[in-house]
């Protein structure tokens, strides 16, 4: 009998950590986004900017999407899914995810005044999380969200920074 219950023990530490390892493995996989057009858009957006005084983000989005965010500095990251509605990361590796989104190092990603975000979602998924600096592109003046169908933008060349503005 003593056998049989240690062997019941063992099994279960065995078995335990696995399960909980799988789900969170699962769940890492489920809310992975790829942020395959990150660098082309930064680049087509630095562009943009520097050569127009205003611009249409359709026409610098090689994705489609339905609506942008933007995140403003010191949000953490538990705040920017909650206002999105969304869970989503953009870690590359499982051990990424565990460090950065799991733990209180990557709660504030945006933890100085320079840093905001662009969030960019399609039928309810983010498709690109995108971080910029405010000394080449300043966003915060938008109000989020941003519809498809409603993101003219005026380009604001004050102070040689490149503050953005909805289009009146």
């Amino acid at each position: 009998m003593k056998i049989k219950k240690k062997t019941i023990m063992i099994t279960a530490f065995l078995i335990i950590p696995l399960i909980l390892f799988l789900l969170s493995y699962i769940n890492y996989r489920s809310q992975r986004i790829d942020n395959e057009h990150l660098e082309s858009f930064k680049s087509q957006l630095m562009t943009t900017v520097q050569q127009n005084s205003s611009f249409d983000m359709n026409n610098i989005t090689p994705f489609e999407w339905d609506r942008m965010y933007v995140i403003r500095p010191y949000i953490s990251r538990t705040e920017m899914q909650k206002v999105i509605g969304i869970k989503w990361t953009t870690a590359d590796t499982y051990i990424g995810y565990l460090i950065c989104d799991k733990t209180w190092l990557g709660e504030y990603p945006l933890d100085d005044d320079i840093f905001h975000k662009l969030i960019f979602v399609k039928d309810n998924k983010v498709v690109l999380d995108v971080t910029l600096d405010r000394n080449d592109v300043d966003f915060i003046q938008i109000n989020s969200p941003v519809i498809n169908d409603d993101s003219l933008f005026d380009i604001d060349k004050a102070d040689e920074r490149n503050i953005i503005k909805t289009s009146k």
